[in-house]
């Protein structure tokens, strides 16, 4: 080969049927990662992508960065600076989504990953207070059944007993106890027993009224009873089943209490 071949052979541009690797360094040609590229425009624009992930690459800070590094990093990866992961809520529960909110921050979640929590937080809250209420009534109904098969004729006298018992002497807590157990059997019994020991007192049981034994007393009475939100709704729903009994009770109370002379 002569000086002039020579030349064309060292200046030749790599072609289709030439490697663009052997123009490469020896060091360089037999890299596996290299390989895999067709040409030069391939390798081009494959760093230009790999330029591109690096210039958004979010580092993660080390064990020993300061709150402002690790907030700066939080940001970068989502998580909303004003700490609201819900846009909208509701009244009733905004209190609730705020203390969620707050942890999540603080766990460094994004504001999707936070909404998409909540989201499913809400919806697992809704089943179990629909399965909760589902319960409830099947075991009053299942309870009802069972006092009126074990009270027979005289459940409607055994149940207004037990309301002026409840009336009187109980509480909220009682109350809601009550419709917690869906009227547990147990619970019903005992305040019918309690009503049925005390009528020679101011309770009022099936169609019979007692009444006070003083006009102070009375008035006593009336104070006490107006004052009692279930009482009160008895005597302003004339639909309710008690209604009757309860106009009867405060209007004689009235009359002892004032038309005594």
């Amino acid at each position: 080969m002569n000086i002039e071949e020579q030349n064309i052979d060292t200046n030749e541009t790599p072609t289709e049927s030439t490697s663009w690797l052997s123009v490469l360094p020896e060091e360089l040609k037999g890299a596996p990662s290299l390989s895999k590229f067709k040409d030069v425009s391939m390798l081009a624009q494959s760093y230009l992508e790999a330029e591109k992930a690096l210039t958004g690459r979010v580092a993660i800070p080390k064990d020993d960065a300061s709150d402002e590094e690790w907030t700066k990093f939080y940001s970068r990866l989502g998580v909303p600076e004003d700490k609201k992961y819900l846009d909208q809520r509701k009244a009733e529960d905004a209190e609730h989504i705020q203390a969620y909110e707050e942890m999540f921050h603080q766990q460094g979640l994004s504001k999707r990953q936070g909404a998409r929590l909540l989201d499913s937080m809400y919806k697992m809250s809704t089943e179990l207070q629909k399965k909760q209420q589902e319960e409830i009534e099947s075991s009053r109904s299942s309870n009802v059944d069972w006092l009126k098969s074990n009270y027979g004729d005289s459940f409607d006298n055994k149940m207004t007993t037990m309301q002026a018992a409840l009336t009187k002497f109980g509480t909220k807590e009682l109350a809601g106890l009550i419709e917690e157990t869906g009227y547990s059997p147990a619970i019903v019994d005992l305040l019918v027993r309690v009503g049925e020991t005390l009528k020679s007192d101011t309770l009022v049981t099936g169609s019979q009224m007692m009444s006070a034994s003083s006009p102070e007393s009375a008035k006593l009475e009336i104070k006490k009873l107006e004052s009692d939100p279930e009482f009160m709704i008895k005597l302003k729903d004339k639909n309710h089943s008690s209604h009757d009994e309860t106009v009867k009770k405060l209007a004689e109370l009235y009359k002892l209490a004032y038309d005594h002379k």
